[in-house]
């Protein structure tokens, strides 16, 4: 591991044998803070940090994922669906792991109920 400083911030940077920068915690939560601040693409924004932006866009995701998971948000990986009987069967139910059921059984309760599930993931 090769230890040096970037003269333009002060800021330790570590490399390893294949010459791949580790960046400090502290440094990526300034990043992320600035990148969320800002207007800029996310290009644009890891030109201007000189940050590879694929090292950017990893940081941006594990932070999403870890606010979701903080706030209790998780984004199911699959979803089951099963096909019954029942009295309506034009009707499409749909069961949330918590325990909600919605149903619906025409085209506009279809689109209103998209809409909230988009809304909630």
């Amino acid at each position: 591991m090769q230890t040096n400083s970037d003269p333009s911030t002060g800021i330790i940077i570590k490399s390893d044998r294949s010459g791949r920068v580790r960046y400090t915690d502290e440094f990526k939560r300034e990043v992320l803070a600035a990148y969320e601040s800002s207007s800029l693409s996310g290009p644009d924004f890891a030109r201007q940090c000189g940050v590879k932006y694929p090292t950017l866009a990893a940081w941006v995701s594990s932070h999403r994922r870890g606010r979701q998971l903080a706030a209790g948000k998780t984004n199911p990986t699959f979803l089951i669906a099963e096909v019954a009987s029942s009295a309506e069967p034009s009707a499409l139910e749909i069961r949330a792991p918590g325990g909600a059921v919605a149903r619906v059984s025409d085209a506009v309760q279809v689109r209103l109920l998209a809409a909230l599930l988009q809304h909630l993931s």
